[in-house]
């Protein structure tokens, strides 16, 4: 059955205001929106941010064993926010939702697969009539999809379903944040992560500490707040950028330094909650990588991280959403596993999960380590030069490094790959390979 693809990877019911993102940043999301191509299957149609090459488009529909003549790809016309991201102005223009109308008709197109179904999409699916044969549409045309990604609905939904989170709390007012931060946490030696409400990969987060020397891990930065006035200080200064104008909520929690952060997706059916797979973020600070299947995998918390999981997913299934959850998670140094966040939108693993069970094949969690690595530098020919150096991925071996966002900024650092390997061992060794060969072609890695 013939989809329609959209790669909408940032929209204003996500992050708030998008012209708060930097140009650059907005124009590396257009990049990588390129994730969503290896969802492709033939007779699809998929909409992208900007255009990618040719050579990619060949190079993925050609590892994923269909024709790319059988593809349509659409970039629609620049929008207020610049080419990198797709906002209502752009997916609303009348030229595309007729150009859209004509191959969902021509395709037999009876799905519609964004990353985020926010009321712009749910628009789009009324008018290309595709509402009535979406599972879960009624809740995500009445705001569902913005309900689900906000870190506030989440804390009270965990709360409900009795999963193990971090010690938090929501918060409406500076007053409220000041004395539940310092009293509960600070006063005792215990830093704070602050969340937006609404934002992703860490880019919404900051961490306050009573002392120096706390690595910023899935936060953009820690600021030392030593008493009750250094933190009213920060509030004060940060207050408006924490809650959008003091339009959302901010979320406290207590942050655990040297914790490993932890994923697992969900895909939420009419016929119930399933897992998809499990991993592990890298963070740069914030999220730039992931490994598939977690390491810690083997904790003695893990299992009853996945079993609360799917108890959370139960309840957001209940409420009527159909679709994928992913659910963040920390394995403290303490070896238990807190549960801190979900999103129910396509996640930054999904596109994993499609390769490895495409190209890889439907045992590469068992068989095979996938790590990825985002914002990487390739050189010119990166196809060629990994054929030639024997770092391409082998179908045979089933081993090697597969590009998945071409990296389509003139000065670099847009790239993404994922070595496939027998082993974490195997994957380090391929990874070590890689950035010598990267740095030998002119190439930071």
């Amino acid at each position: 059955m013939a989809k329609l693809i959209i790669s909408n990877q940032r929209t204003e019911e996500m992050v708030g205001d998008l012209q708060i993102l930097s140009p650059e940043y907005r124009e590396y999301l257009g990049n990588q929106a390129q994730r969503m191509a290896w969802s492709m299957q033939e007779g699809d149609v998929i909409v992208l941010p900007v255009l990618p090459s040719e050579e990619f488009l060949e190079y993925v529909t050609g590892l994923l064993c269909i024709d790319r003549e059988k593809i349509t790809v659409i970039a629609p016309p620049a929008g207020r926010h610049g080419a990198g991201v797709l906002c209502r102005d752009r997916l609303l223009n009348e030229e595309l939702l007729r150009r859209l109308e004509r191959l969902v008709a021509s395709h037999g197109i009876r799905e519609i697969f964004p990353f985020h179904f926010d009321s712009t999409i749910a628009a789009m699916t009324r008018r290309l009539g595709l509402d009535s044969m979406t599972p879960g549409f009624r809740f995500l045309d009445q705001g569902g999809g913005r309900l689900l990604n906000s870190k506030a609905a989440f804390r009270a939904l965990a709360a409900g379903a009795q999963v193990a989170v971090p010690e938090g709390k929501v918060c409406a007012t500076r007053a409220e944040a000041q004395e539940f931060i310092w009293r509960e946490l600070l006063s005792r030696g215990r830093p704070a992560i602050l969340k937006q409400d609404f934002h992703v990969a860490g880019f919404g987060n900051e961490i306050v500490s009573p002392v120096p020397g706390v690595e910023p891990v899935g936060a953009l930065r820690t600021v030392v707040t030593a008493g009750p006035e250094d933190l009213a200080e920060y509030l004060a200064e940060r207050w408006d950028w924490l809650t959008d104008g003091d339009r959302s909520p901010v979320v406290v929690e207590r942050y655990f330094a040297d914790s490993l952060p932890l994923c697992a997706e969900f895909h939420l059916t009419d016929r119930g909650v399933g897992l998809t797979g499990h991993g592990a973020m890298r963070m740069e600070p914030v999220l730039n990588g992931h490994v598939w299947p977690a390491p810690a995998s083997g904790l003695p918390g893990f299992d009853s991280f996945l079993h609360e999981a799917h108890r959370l997913c139960a309840s957001i299934h209940t409420m009527g959403y159909r679709g994928i959850v992913s659910v963040d998670a920390i394995a403290t140094p303490a070896r238990t596993v807190l549960i801190n966040e979900f999103n129910c939108r396509v996640s930054g693993s999904t596109h994993a999960y499609h390769l490895g069970e495409r190209v890889v094949g439907t045992d590469f969690p068992d068989r095979r380590v996938l790590v990825e690595q985002r914002r990487r530098t390739f050189p010119d020919a990166v196809f060629e030069r990994l054929a030639d150096s024997g770092l391409a991925y082998d179908p045979v071996s089933r081993t090697g490094v597969l590009v998945t966002v071409e990296d389509g900024n003139a000065s670099g650092g847009y790239g993404e790959y994922c070595v496939v390997a027998e082993n974490t061992e195997q994957a380090d060794r391929m990874e070590q390979d890689l950035a010598g060969l990267f740095a030998r072609s002119g190439s930071a890695s």
